[in-house]
């Protein structure tokens, strides 16, 4: 196992409770300010697809947040699971609405910096929890021998 420690040094369930209240409060602050200046959608916010495809992500993404904090204080494995499955698919969706802002607009460098930081962080956010999540799976299997 690649990470034993989030950030060097939290044990990664003290790390994945860090990460789930970092993700609750993007996703809340970003369903909070939905306007025209969304992170991975710019200015087409007034548009009727733009709160069909932002507001599931951020409301599921807040909600699988929450979870993945009750499960690391818990060492709930399913609920972990359950957060990497829907981090991975939201992770290609911010990849995917990054490329298409990138290729249809030119977002000004500052929006581009701040969505690299987002999906850097999140990937690396995926790598502790799954990191966690094996973790998880070798304690149970050394319950059950």
């Amino acid at each position: 196992m690649f990470f034993k420690k989030c950030c060097f040094f939290l044990p990664l369930n003290v790390g994945c409770i860090i990460i789930g209240a970092i993700f609750i409060t993007f996703h809340v602050g970003e369903l909070i300010t939905h306007s025209d200046d969304t992170i991975f959608i710019k200015q087409v916010s007034h548009k009727w697809w733009a709160p069909v495809i932002m507001s599931p992500i951020l409301t599921i993404g807040t909600l699988s947040s929450i979870l993945l904090v009750y499960a690391a204080s818990k060492s709930k494995r399913g609920f972990v699971l359950m957060w990497i499955i829907i981090y991975a698919i939201i992770l290609s969706l911010y990849f995917l609405m990054a490329v298409v802002q990138l290729a249809r607009s030119k977002p000004s460098p500052i929006i581009l910096a701040v969505q690299v930081f987002i999906i850097v962080g999140l990937v690396y956010s995926l790598l502790i929890v799954l990191a966690f999540y094996r973790y998880l799976s070798s304690v149970d299997s050394d319950d059950s021998i």
